[in-house]
C-alpha cells in the first residue's frame, strides 16, 4: 500500500515539476526573442511571477519526486533494471536543466547579460522529448 502511494506522490510531483519548468523554458525562449522590446514592468511581473512559482512550486515538486523515487527504489531492495537506469539518467539531465532555466531567469530578473545557449532555445522542446522518453520507460519497461 506504501508503494502506490509514494508512486502517486512521484507522479503528482513529476506533473507540476515538469509544468513549471515548461513554464519557465517558454518564458525564457520569450524573452531571448524579444531582448530589445520596451515594456519593462511587464517583463518584471512576468518574470517575478515564474520565479516565484519556481520557489514554491516548481524546486520542491522537483525535491519531492527525487525523495519518493528514491524511496521506491531502496524499499524494492534489487539492483534497479536498465530502464530505470535509464530514466534516472534521464531525470539528472531534467534536473540540471532546471538548474540552467532557474539560473538564466534569475540573470534576466535582476538585469544581468543572459546567455543564448542552445539548449535554453530548445528548453521546451528537450523537456517534453525526456518526458516522452520517462513515459515509455516507466510503462513500456522496455529492458
Amino acid at each position: 500500500m506504501l508503494h502506490e502511494w509514494l508512486n502517486a506522490l512521484h507522479i503528482i510531483a513529476g506533473i507540476l515539476w515538469i509544468g513549471g519548468m515548461l513554464a519557465m523554458a517558454l518564458v525564457s525562449i520569450t524573452f531571448s526573442k524579444t531582448a530589445g522590446m520596451q515594456d519593462n514592468a511587464g517583463k518584471a511581473a512576468l518574470l517575478d511571477t515564474v520565479r516565484q512559482w519556481n520557489r514554491c512550486v516548481t524546486s520542491p515538486a522537483m525535491i519531492v519526486l527525487w525523495i519518493a523515487g528514491i524511496v521506491m527504489i531502496v524499499s524494492h531492495g534489487q539492483i534497479p533494471h536498465a530502464w530505470l537506469l535509464i530514466k534516472i539518467l534521464v531525470v539528472f539531465f531534467l534536473s540540471a536543466l532546471h538548474g540552467l532555466l532557474s539560473g538564466d531567469l534569475r540573470k534576466r530578473a535582476t538585469g544581468q547579460p543572459a546567455k543564448n545557449y542552445a539548449l535554453l532555445r530548445n528548453a521546451a522542446g528537450i523537456i517534453a522529448l525526456c518526458v516522452i522518453i520517462i513515459g515509455i520507460l516507466a510503462i513500456i519497461r522496455p529492458f
